[in-house]
């Protein structure tokens, strides 16, 4: 990590959308040892691109353990981009389980409760969608409090 640690900041500030992304998911998989990132992650969380936002905040989490900078800006792209979701559900699926009664857990229980899908574009939808749709749903039900990780049979 600390080897590459520099780099990877740098990257943090590329001109490029893709080339700040992939230097945000490696941050994010480093962990508490890319600690030194967190102040340009933060940074990040309000950048223009919300899938940049998104993993911004995904990687704060994961450097910084702490949620309370991450969950707002997570819960805000889920509700402005419904294809943010699986992304967003795999990180409260994977750090939860949501505390009950949170704006998470709110959001979570819409979206399983929800008769509309969201993948699937108006009057169109494709076999990927509905693979879609059951893992955003899966990951909601693994992220909330009280499930035991494992799907119903």
């Amino acid at each position: 990590a600390d080897a590459v640690l520099p780099a990877l900041i740098a990257g943090l500030a590329a001109w490029d959308v893709e080339a700040r992304r992939a230097a945000v998911g490696t941050v994010g998989r480093l962990g508490w040892r890319a600690a030194a990132g967190a102040p340009r992650l933060r940074e990040l969380l309000y950048d223009g691109n919300v899938w940049l936002r998104v993993d911004a905040a995904i990687a704060l989490w994961e450097v910084s353990g702490r949620a309370e900078e991450s969950v707002p800006v997570l819960l805000t792209a889920w509700e402005q981009n419904h294809r943010v979701r699986v992304r967003v559900a795999e990180c409260l699926a994977r750090t939860g389980p949501v505390g009950a009664g949170s704006d998470a857990a709110r959001v979570l229980l819409a979206e399983l409760t929800s008769v509309r899908r969201h993948n699937a574009p108006e009057g169109d939808c494709g076999s990927h969608d509905t693979y879609t749709d059951e893992k955003l749903l899966a990951l909601c039900r693994r992220a909330l409090p009280g499930n035991t990780g494992k799907e119903p049979t």
